[in-house]
């Protein structure tokens, strides 16, 4: 029993020593608690719901913790969404950049200066960055990532694409090359295109509601015209391939053209129109576009209302891959900030595009694919022949028509003539259309929306 006893205290010591060890390790683990100064540029609608979300107390982990310690604004008094410290306010952009306290700089102020002066030096200093600016990334980022990478600082990017940020990872190291993406990158334009068609409104009319709700800019010139999307593109294929290409060099179109009638005669004939970005390599050609297409109706992106974004990816082994994801609003875009600063303090590998191969970007007017085309007809005998003939010589080939006998008016004898080809070459649509537009039986301009399947 005397053993026993023994042994029984010799085991209360060994327990009180790993109870007393256990201690000494939470202790240091809470000392050891990693803390990030944070500066933020910016204190618009996304930079509110950063500034707000940081402030949060819910998000905290016990591993790290990022204190907001500057932001850097224009206007000090400015009315804004959310009410800060005026010691956190400055509109010296040095108080941050020279801040030994701030070892990452956040910037949501837009625009591409004086944003890529203030990245370049926060990452010449050392500091790490995460941008929501898809426009400078989309002309500048072969620059900043290669400060990132020389100055070995964390470049987070994921807010510059809301609709594939949950991907951007994985897209980046994945050994297997991207063959077929197409996404729908602009909130705006899908709550546009949307709300047209659920509520039998026009273009002009649910741009203003857009911009009332705060869905776009005062001026939505970037939005409807596509060049948000484009910037998104091209940062995408960056980070995919390592290759950025030039903006100028892009084929990009929006949905200012696209009217009410449009949208009713593509779900008469089975699909709906949405924004697209587009990109298909064979080889080490890449094809990459952006313009308003007929999707299926019921399938992949077709399927996303109001601001919802999203993105179909298939690689060279036919793996295929999905997101769905808000495309417009605060809290989208600062949750994917957020989610950057997380990847930083877990000591995550940076994004850093390399340039795998060298891609030569196809021509848009040799780009093959089908084509739903709008003619603005007289309604009389023979016209759909005199059509039909023209398209034929150059190859074109017709899949269905959809004649309306709703005249715009009374008085007009021109009627809307709506045709769907087979594959075809963009050149040769584009040389039938301006011969078709100049016959006498032809009224303005014919539209031309280009027709896509998707992925899924």
């Amino acid at each position: 029993m005397r053993g026993s006893s023994e042994a029984f205290r010799f085991l209360d010591k060994e327990i009180s020593l790993c109870y007393f060890l256990s201690i000494l390790e939470r202790k240091k683990a809470r000392m050891e608690k990693k803390t990030f100064g944070v500066g933020l540029f910016g204190l618009g609608t996304v930079g509110g719901g950063v500034a707000e979300l940081l402030l949060n107390e819910n998000w905290k982990s016990k591993d790290y913790e990022f204190v907001l310690k500057k932001v850097a604004v224009r206007h000090l008094n400015k009315r804004r969404s959310i009410s800060l410290p005026s010691r956190l306010l400055t509109t010296n952009p040095r108080e941050v950049l020279e801040d030994p306290e701030i070892d990452t700089v956040i910037e949501v102020m837009g625009g591409i200066s004086p944003a890529k002066e203030i990245i370049i030096e926060a990452l010449r200093k050392g500091k790490n960055v995460i941008t929501a600016n898809k426009a400078l990334l989309a002309r500048s980022g072969s620059l900043i990532f290669k400060e990132a990478t020389e100055n070995n600082c964390y470049l987070g990017v994921r807010a510059s694409n809301i609709a594939s940020y949950r991907l951007i990872e994985s897209l980046a190291y994945s050994p297997s090359k991207i063959e077929e993406l197409i996404g729908i990158f602009n909130g705006t334009c899908n709550y546009i295109l949307t709300e047209m068609e659920r509520r039998g409104e026009s273009f002009s009319n649910v741009l203003k509601k857009a911009q009332e709700i705060g869905y776009t800019e005062k001026d939505p010139s970037d939005d409807i015209d596509g060049y948000d999307t484009a910037h998104k593109l091209v940062v995408l294929l960056g980070l995919t391939s390592g290759h950025f290409l030039p903006l100028e060099s892009l084929f990009v179109e929006g949905i200012r053209k696209i009217t009410l009638q449009d949208i009713l005669f593509a779900k008469e004939l089975g699909y709906r129109i949405k924004l697209v970005a587009i990109a298909r390599r064979k080889g080490e050609e890449l094809e990459a576009r952006v313009h308003p297409a007929l999707l299926p109706i019921g399938r992949g992106l077709a399927r996303l209302d109001g601001i919802e974004n999203g993105i179909e990816i298939r690689d060279e082994t036919g793996v295929e891959v999905g997101l769905q994801a808000p495309g417009a609003g605060r809290y989208p875009t600062a949750t994917a900030i957020l989610e950057d600063l997380v990847c930083m303090a877990e000591g995550r590998k940076l994004v850093s595009p390399y340039q795998r191969e060298h891609l030569t970007l196809k021509k848009m007017e040799e780009v093959e694919t089908r084509y739903y085309l709008r003619f603005n007809a007289l309604d009389q005998a023979g016209v759909l022949a005199k059509i039909s003939g023209i398209l034929g010589s150059y190859n074109i080939s017709i899949k269905a028509v959809l004649q309306k006998g709703e005249r715009e008016s009374e008085r007009s004898e021109f009627v809307p003539v709506i045709m769907l080809t087979h594959k075809a070459r963009e050149k040769d649509v584009q040389n039938a259309i301006r011969k078709i537009n100049s016959l006498s039986v032809i009224k303005g301009e014919t539209l031309l929306i280009r027709v896509e399947e998707g992925i899924f």
